[in-house]
């Protein structure tokens, strides 16, 4: 048996052993996953996501190239839910008359393509979890940040801001400016620089000069991704696939329960992990506090 055809056995093994759900009954509803490729992240939340839901459902996970192969939706399947950016874009082709829930896009990402009325699930934190993480760590007087617009902050930011008693200083990137003497120039003028989720601003060509130059400078960096901690960034806040998972169980519950309820279109993480790579702190001289003690402020500064 090939390591997909496990995987998918695997599932199907979950979804027979949820509580309800009894030999030989079928569930009214039928929801499908659909995952933009067969990856561990994508398995990791659908096992937690079918742990996590409330009722006796019957789940088919299939792929978007399943979809674009002409995949039939049948009467009963009204909810998918949507892994990737590929999923995405391959559920909203199919119409209005299913509820979508995406996951695994990061607001840039969402913002950009067309999904109608599909919710989807931010790999972004909230921004102000974002500082607030910024000041436990590292106690600044004012962090950086780039990107390609001014993000205008709203009354409970700019409060969270006073309250933190740092300065949050933005850098304008586009065609004109290139990243590296912006980045430079940020790090002159503060204390850390704290990545936000743009694959525009931040990926494969450019993830290696940002952290080095930012290591050179001996200033810290706080990223979106525990891979980004494992290359040289201090430490990142984060949603692990078992955080999405939990996320995409609630929706889900909410749905099954009222299904004429319609959450907000983006929805930041509900669930979060820590990373922090212990080397670099110990490299620049910070002392990092425990995770348990982040986390209860962390959850202390959530609204």
């Amino acid at each position: 048996m090939t390591n997909s055809g496990y995987k998918e056995l695997l599932l199907c093994g979950l979804v027979l052993l949820m509580p309800g759900l009894a030999a030989g009954q079928q569930a009214a509803e039928q929801i499908v996953i659909v995952k933009s490729s067969d990856n561990n992240y994508f398995n990791q939340s659908i096992e937690t996501l079918i742990d996590n839901v409330e009722r006796a459902i019957k789940f088919k996970v299939v792929t978007a190239q399943d979809l674009s192969d002409g995949f039939e939706i049948e009467q009963e399947q009204r909810i998918f839910i949507a892994l990737g950016q590929a999923a995405a874009e391959s559920v909203s082709r199919l119409g209005n008359g299913v509820s979508t829930f995406n996951a695994y896009l990061t607001r840039e990402q969402a913002q950009n393509l067309e999904l109608g009325n599909q919710v989807s699930v931010l790999l972004d934190q909230p921004l102000r979890r974002y500082l607030a993480f910024c000041k436990l760590m590292l106690m600044p007087n004012s962090v950086g940040i780039i990107d390609q617009q001014e993000i205008i902050l709203d009354q409970t930011q700019s409060g969270l801001l006073q309250e933190l008693d740092f300065n949050l200083n933005q850098y304008q990137l586009d065609p004109l400016n290139k990243l590296l003497p912006v980045l430079r120039r940020l790090l002159s003028q503060n204390d850390a620089l704290l990545m936000l989720p743009r694959h525009s601003i931040y990926n494969r060509d450019t993830l290696k000069g940002v952290l080095l130059t930012s290591y050179r400078n001996r200033k810290p960096v706080i990223s979106y991704s525990p891979a980004h901690v494992k290359s040289g960034a201090l430490a990142s806040i984060y949603s692990s696939p078992a955080d999405i998972g939990r996320h995409l169980a609630a929706l889900v519950n909410q749905t099954l329960q009222n299904p004429a309820h319609r959450g907000p279109a983006f929805q930041f993480a509900r669930f979060y992990s820590i990373s922090v790579n212990q080397r670099v702190a110990r490299a620049l001289g910070i002392v990092v506090p425990g995770e348990r003690d982040l986390r209860a402020e962390l959850d202390r500064l959530e609204p």
